[in-house]
């Protein structure tokens, strides 16, 4: 993903710099068994993959620009955000009450 022409040309970031984000976020990651097997998404089979995976580890929401996805905007519970709607509810989180 980090590599990906639209990703490097808004980053900016050297392979250095890439590697060492991908570690740390190998840190965080919770890892699936790959056991759940979804048909939501006709018009993309792919796209149940991410479905799969955050049912599977119990996520509350999944980030993505992937419009297959954001038509969804919500299952089984998770929601289903934009990057810059995430981003608003980490700050809305992150804000005094």
């Amino acid at each position: 993903m980090f590599h990906y022409p639209k990703s490097t040309l808004r980053h900016r970031w050297s392979e250095e710099k890439i590697g060492l984000f991908i570690e740390d976020l190998a840190h965080l990651a919770i890892l699936t068994p790959g056991e759940r097997t979804l048909n939501v998404i006709a018009e993309d089979p792919s796209d149940n993959r991410y479905l799969e995976c955050a049912v599977e580890g119990g996520a509350e929401y999944i980030v993505s620009g992937d419009q297959h996805l954001l038509r969804l905007a919500t299952y089984q519970g998770i929601k289903i955000l934009t990057p810059r709607e995430f981003l608003a509810v980490l700050a809305h989180l992150r804000s005094p009450q």
